[in-house]
Parts: C-alpha cells; structure tokens; sequence
C-alpha cells in the first residue's frame, strides 16, 4: 500500500510506458491518416463518438467502484484482525486464573500461536511458501499443521483444543470458553472473507471488454478531434487515452489485493504491527521493529 499522499506524473507514466508509447503511436497514426488521406473519402459522426464515450464512461464507473469495493473490503478485513488479535491477547492474559502452573505456558502457546496463525493467513492470501509461522509454534504443532491444506485453519483448531483443555481442567469457566470460542470464530471468519475475496475472480469477459472499448475509443476519437483542429488532435487524444487506460489500470489493481504488489493491503506491515503489540502483552524483551516502507513508497 502506498504511504505517500501524492503520486508525481512522472512515476505514473513511469509504471505505464509501454502503454504510452503504443497509444501515442495509435492516436498519430489515425490522425494523420484520417487528415491526410480519408477526410474526403469518409465522415466521422459525432454521434458515433458520443455513444461509445458513453458506453466506456458506463463501463468504467462499474468496473472501478466493483474494484475499489473489493480493495475496501480486504482492508477492512484486515482492520478486523488487528481489533480481535489485541482483544485477544489481552483476554489470553486476564482471563486464566492465577498466573501459576501451567497458565504461564498455556498463555505463551495462545499468543504465539496467533501469531503464527496470521502469518498463515497471509502465506496462503499471498501464494508464498516462507513458513514464517513456524517460528511461533512449537516442534509437536509445527507438525500437525505441517500436512495441512490450510495451515491458518489447523491453527485455529489447534488454539480451540488447548482452551478445551483449560476448561477441563478448571483454569478457565464455561463463560469464559465461550468468550475465547466466540473470539476465534471470529478469526475464522475474517480468514474466510479474505480467502473469499482471493478465490473469486471478477469476470474476464467484461474486463476485456473494458480494454477493448478504450482501444476502440483511442482509435475513433483522433480522426473525430481532426475534423476541428487538425494534428493538434495527436497530443490531446493521447492525453485522454492514456487517462482512460490509467483509471481502468488502477481498478485492475484494486480487484486483486493479496497478490504483493506495492497497491496491495499491507499484511506484512499489519501483522508486523499485531506482532508487536501481542509480544509486548506477553512481555517479551525481544521484539522486532516495525516495517519500515520500502524505498520510502509503499508497505508490503
């Protein structure tokens, strides 16, 4: 995600060069083509132009509130867990009895363990195979999760059994259990909107269709422009077209945000951040700094 408020026109254009250049060359070559050898031969209809500007205004607007929808949403999942995973290690450390026999270990596996289980998630949402989560786990748990098709879920089910266990043994009441279940149901869910939003593809053929009418546009409009103020059309017509592609660009970006690129939610930097803040509560001495942006841009 990117931490700076503003984006120079250079950098834009920078990150979209090939595209620059090939509408630069389309826009010129229409519009020489049409001033110089077509304008008598054929008449472009203003009316013609009108209903395919309409037609991609329509497109654009759906595509990039559908975008910034799911962008939105993936941020506000995140949120979530950053909310839960405080709540939860504070209630990990208030809510045992007395911190005496095994409820000092018991509170450690909990909070690591959710650690672990956040940078699961974020393994899975990002496609990666780091297997940071082991360093929070235990040998016995790094292997029973270790055969799991989906290593954040296995931890939950391993966090639920050692609260189950607590209970059992009367270090915490049926009130509190419930409290601790109700928490990692909560996990759960957060995990499974995430994982909702990575598995669902938004659908190519109207994406194509997007791409393909800002090609048509980019081919139209110069000879349109022509007929008013001749080569000037060049420079304005790849300024507006570029524009275009740039707006449908950044929708295409938003539509995917666990995918690791700079315009991503910032799992790493959030869960670094959880990471901190749960340490600190177990009172650990060795805890790592946060994430600082990358060239100074953009949090992983």
């Amino acid at each position: 995600m990117y931490v700076k408020k503003r984006i120079g026109i250079f950098e834009l254009l920078s990150e979209r060069w090939k595209v620059v250049f090939a509408i630069l060359i389309c826009v010129t070559v229409t519009s020489v083509a049409y001033t110089a050898f077509l304008r008598e031969r054929i008449d472009v209809s203003v009316a013609v132009l009108g209903s395919i500007t309409g037609a991609i205004s329509f497109f654009i607007v759906f595509f990039t509130a559908q975008a910034y929808d799911r962008w939105w949403e993936a941020r506000k999942i995140w949120g979530s867990f950053v909310n839960d995973s405080r709540s939860f290690g504070r209630m990990a450390m208030t809510l045992f009895g007395p911190a005496e026999g095994d409820v000092p270990k018991i509170q450690q596996r909990l909070v690591r363990r959710h650690i672990a289980h956040l940078y699961a998630v974020k393994e899975r949402l990002r496609g990666e195979e780091t297997r940071e989560y082991e360093k929070y786990l235990s040998d016995d748990d790094a292997i029973r999760v270790g055969g799991s098709s989906n290593i954040g879920n296995a931890i939950l089910q391993l966090q639920g059994e050692d609260i189950d266990a607590a209970e059992r043994v009367g270090l915490i009441d049926g009130i509190r259990l419930a409290r601790f279940n109700d928490m990692l149901n909560r996990f759960s869910t957060s995990q499974g909107m995430a994982e909702r939003i990575k598995t669902t593809v938004f659908p190519a053929h109207y994406a194509s269709m997007i791409r393909l009418s800002i090609w048509v546009f980019v081919l139209v409009f110069p000879p349109t422009l022509s007929e008013e103020i001749g080569y000037k059309a060049i420079p304005v017509s790849a300024v507006l077209g570029l524009l275009i592609y740039s707006i449908v660009s950044i929708g295409q970006v938003m539509l995917d945000p666990f995918e690791g690129t700079p315009h991503d939610t910032p799992m790493s930097s959030i869960i670094r951040t959880i990471e901190i803040n749960l340490l600190e509560q177990l009172g650990e001495d060795n805890i790592p700094a946060p994430l600082e942006p990358i060239k100074g841009r953009y949090l992983m």
